[in-house]
């Protein structure tokens, strides 16, 4: 009896909990259905399948899958033959460049085409939003609504917005829309009846934001430029200037590039002056056609109508400074192991009352890199050149000049050059004599040797060096035109300790200290002494400095210095030259007193004149959206404060 009942029991036993399971499968409140191989999956608290219609009904957290889309909402109603889905309450719609919440969505996940209710486009990169009752999703990245707005900032009160009709948004490209409001914390500040501005795009065609500012000089004054995006490899700025002291001024500059090694920036600009009732006009840019292969060049213009043009409507220091404008043009020919060119160099000196510098209009050139047989290196050079300027002597040359170098030794390596030099002239106008020439012949040993000690991690390396030079010169009493003419006759020995200290991050310092004698300077042989200085790390140093010892007084300085420390940033410099009579100071510090404002200030003291050139004050606000700048500066004769105001998302081109 016994064994009968035991597999009776056990029978019993596995039906109750078969039973059990299949309860508690069916009364789950989660349901997992797999599609199409794995390709789509479903999941939510209940699924049901209308086989008739090829239609899942899923109700509660449903989740759909489908490669990189991923559809979520309280209830999906999904096609699989076609593809559709139809979601409704908290819907979210994401894949990989945007995510969509709404309260109903009509989709076909394939296509990425549909409607959209109570929805708001959250766009991945760059955090750009739109938000409306009604948007027809009409391809991959293509929205149209009646009604919508646009921001980048989050929030349910965003800082700023855009509202309009008629919206057209297509990723990568621009969005524009009529009737259009401007908004900020939901207050309207400005109406355009139109607006269009790129969204995703690198480049657009469009208004750029304005600059507004006011000068003591200049009045009023607004920058409103237009960007011209002409195509793949070129684009162009207009440029917009209103004074109300001064006037207007117009400008265009011009980019492009090409696969061909062709690259260049030009501008041009205009201004009436009504107040000095002058006509300023400005020409620069750049050309780079080098190909290393064939024929190429480059031509860099820099030309103004007016000496004082950048004086008056020029507010950086180092502008306003220059002395001379340098316009320079050449078209090269590579050969084997030489090349051959043409060059014109045009100048214009923007002091008040000064000569006219010499124009080297044209020169043509050859020049035959080092060429190696034996021992020996040889290389070469030679040009002809038109040297010619409005008043006072001008004329022609011709230079050659051929040499010959040798190197020996290992620890100890000697480097000695010989080199004959040939310059022949034709001179006009107040010309003592009409065909002067010169010939010379150069002679130049220098020994050097490297010594180095490790300090842990440390490395000083001590490179001394012995020179000489000797330079032969059979005529003193020429023109200058040219920094070749400088060439005097001397017989020179210098003295040169090179200091490095560098880690296993790199250069940490660099000294190098010289002192030179030239007996033919007779009795002050004494060659300037010079320091030259170079510091990366734990500061940013360049010094370079020339002191004559016969005199004890500094010839020249310049430097230049760099540190940070926290959030704040210093910087210093120095320019001062005994001959040209020049000493001016310039410091500078930037400091962040908390995460979103960076302030900067700048000021340049002539040591000279004893007097402040420039004050410069700046400040940079940044949110999570929006950011604004405010600039002030100071130079004689003028204050200028001038400000922009920057959106995230709309800075580069804006069209209304």
């Amino acid at each position: 009896m016994k064994s009968d009942q035991l597999p009776l029991n056990r029978i019993r036993s596995l039906f109750v909990f078969l039973f059990i399971f299949v309860v508690i499968l069916c009364c789950s409140p989660f349901t997992v259905c797999a599609l199409a191989g794995g390709q789509t999956s479903i999941s939510s608290e209940t699924l049901e399948y209308l086989q008739e219609k090829s239609l899942y009904i899923a109700k509660g957290k449903v989740r759909i899958e489908k490669e990189n889309v991923i559809l979520e909402a309280d209830e999906i109603i999904y096609n699989t033959a076609t593809d559709d889905a139809v979601a409704t309450g908290s819907v979210r719609y994401s894949d990989s460049d945007v995510v969509i919440t709404a309260e109903r969505v009509e989709m076909n996940l394939t296509a990425k085409t549909g409607r959209l209710s109570d929805a708001e486009i959250l766009f991945r990169k760059d955090n750009y939003r739109i938000t409306g009752k009604e948007f027809e999703k009409k391809g991959d990245g293509y929205y149209i609504s009646p009604a919508a707005s646009f921001t980048t900032c989050d929030g349910l009160i965003p800082s700023w917005c855009f509202g309009g009709k008629q919206v057209s948004l297509i990723t990568g490209q621009e969005l524009n829309a009529r009737d259009v409001s401007f908004r900020i914390k939901n207050l309207p500040v400005f109406y355009t009846p139109y607006f269009l501005a790129p969204i995703l795009a690198e480049r657009k065609t469009g208004f750029l934001l304005p600059d507004i500012g006011y000068s003591t000089a200049k009045g009023l004054y607004f920058h409103i430029p237009f960007y011209w995006a002409i195509s793949e490899s070129s684009d162009a700025t207009l440029l917009i200037d209103e004074y109300t002291k001064r006037g207007i001024g117009e400008g265009l500059e011009y980019r492009y590039v090409t696969p061909e090694h062709v690259k260049g920036s030009w501008l041009a600009y205009h201004i009436k002056d009504t107040e000095l009732n002058k006509d300023f006009f400005e020409l620069k840019g750049i050309h780079n056609q080098r190909n290393p292969d064939s024929i190429g060049g480059f031509l860099s213009v820099n030309y103004i109508n007016e000496k004082d043009f950048y004086r008056e409507f020029h507010s950086d220091i180092s502008i306003r400074s220059n002395r001379f404008l340098e316009s320079t043009g050449e078209i090269s020919l590579p050969l084997t192991n030489s090349r051959a060119y043409v060059l014109s160099q045009y100048w214009i000196d923007l002091k008040d009352n000064s000569f006219s510098p010499v124009q080297r209009l044209p020169e043509a050139g050859y020049i035959l890199n080092p060429v190696k047989y034996n021992q020996f290196w040889f290389s070469a050079s030679s040009s002809v050149s038109n040297f010619w300027r409005d008043d006072g002597m001008f004329g022609q040359w011709l230079d050659i000049y051929p040499r010959i170098s040798h190197t020996l030794g290992k620890d100890i390596v000697l480097t000695q050059t010989l080199g004959l030099r040939e310059t022949a002239y034709s001179l006009h106008r107040d010309a003592p004599d009409e065909n002067p020439h010169r010939e010379s012949l150069e002679y130049s040993l220098i020994g050097n040797t490297r010594l180095f000690k490790k300090y842990g991690s440390l490395i000083h390396i001590v490179e001394p060096s012995l020179g000489y030079t000797l330079i032969l010169n059979s005529e003193n009493d020429l023109p200058v035109f040219d920094s070749a003419e400088l060439f005097r006759k001397t017989s020179t020995l210098e003295l040169a300790v090179l200091n490095r200290l560098r880690d296993q991050d790199g250069e940490i310092m660099v000294i190098r200290l010289s002192q030179g004698f030239d007996s033919e300077r007779g009795d002050r042989p004494f060659l300037p002494f010079r320091v030259e200085v170079g510091i990366k790390r734990p500061l940013s140093l360049r010094l370079e400095a020339r002191y004559d010892v016969h005199t004890g007084d500094l010839e020249n300085i310049n430097s230049d210095m760099s540190f940070s420390v926290s959030d704040a940033t210093f910087s210093a410099g120095q320019r001062y030259s005994k001959k040209d009579d020049i000493s001016f100071y310039r410091t500078g510090l930037g400091f962040r007193p908390f995460k979103p404002l960076y302030l900067e200030g700048n000021v340049w003291y002539d040591a000279r004149e004893e007097k402040l050139k420039d004050i410069g004050l700046s400040m940079l606000y940044s949110h999570q959206c929006w950011g604004f700048r405010l600039m002030m500066r100071k130079v004689p004769g003028d204050f200028d404060i001038s400000f922009r105001f920057e959106l995230k998302g709309l800075s580069k081109s804006l069209n209304m």
